[in-house]
């Protein structure tokens, strides 16, 4: 335990007082997801939806990720990851409290569409606020930590969210998400000023080269895509399968999601 203290620290020397500010905040946001994780069972047990009713619910959730991070992208070249960020974090938590109201089944796909659009907003923000705040040489590992703090949030979250279901139901897991997301953007206001950042971009290149040309790139993006087909069964097939072919509950369910981001949240930077 020593030696594995003792690299963690290692790896993160350096690191400007700015990047871990905004891994707290993004861990704290990442410690409220709940909803997600729980989603699928929620849609077929408290609101009585059929599966293939949630698996298009669940295309709803992945094109308004999709969406969302395009948006993010685009708002953040024109305003700035300051507000693309703060924006992002407490709309999202009044839509979470707002989400949990609908009843329909167009209505929950067009909610949980919205709330992706405004909760994927916040990552691209997110990795051009590191940018701001990190010398060149520390880029690398001011990305692993976010991703530690997003893989640790991973953990704790459906973890409470198995907690909550059991003693309150799924409506706890709408309120304790949403105030998550508030608190974080609190937090935000409060730690996080774009006055502090360095200038971006400080260095141009002279000859820039399309990302749609570079062919290793595109194929990258192929090999994303085929394991985003395999990642996302993680919080829609795979609760499903646990509670209905497994007889798990959900505290037990929150558990077993909850080893994933910590796994890699203990193995990924040492």
């Amino acid at each position: 335990m020593k030696l594995l203290y003792t690299s963690y620290m290692n790896s993160f020397k350096g690191l400007s007082r700015e990047v871990w500010w905004l891994a707290l905040v993004t861990l704290i946001n990442r410690a409220g997801t709940m909803v997600i994780p729980f989603l699928s069972l929620y849609l077929t047990q408290d609101r009585g939806f059929t599966l293939e009713n949630v698996g298009v619910i669940m295309s709803c959730f992945g094109l308004g990720s999709l969406a969302g991070t395009w948006l993010g992208g685009k708002l953040t070249d024109r305003i700035g990851y300051y507000k693309v960020m703060t924006g992002s974090l407490f709309l999202t938590g009044l839509f979470f409290f707002w989400l949990q109201l609908l009843e329909s089944y167009y209505a929950i796909c067009a909610g949980v569409f919205v709330l992706m659009v405004i909760a994927d907003a916040f990552r691209p923000a997110t990795y051009v606020a590191m940018s701001a705040y990190s010398k060149h040489e520390n880029k690398t590992r001011s990305v692993t930590l976010i991703r530690l703090a997003i893989n640790l949030g991973f953990s704790a979250g459906p973890a409470i969210g198995g907690a909550i279901i059991a003693a309150a139901g799924y409506s706890g897991l709408f309120w304790i998400d949403g105030t998550t997301c508030l608190l974080a953007g609190v937090l935000l206001l409060f730690v996080l000023h774009p006055a502090k950042a360095k200038e971006l971009d400080s260095v141009h290149n002279q000859s820039p080269k399309s990302a749609y040309r570079d062919s290793s790139y595109l194929l990258f993006i192929v090999a994303m895509i085929l394991l985003g087909f395999i990642f996302v069964q993680y919080f829609s097939t795979v609760p499903l399968f646990y509670n209905e072919v497994r007889s798990l509950s959900e505290f037990s369910i929150g558990l077993l999601l909850a080893m994933n981001g910590l796994i890699i949240f203990v193995f990924e930077m040492p």
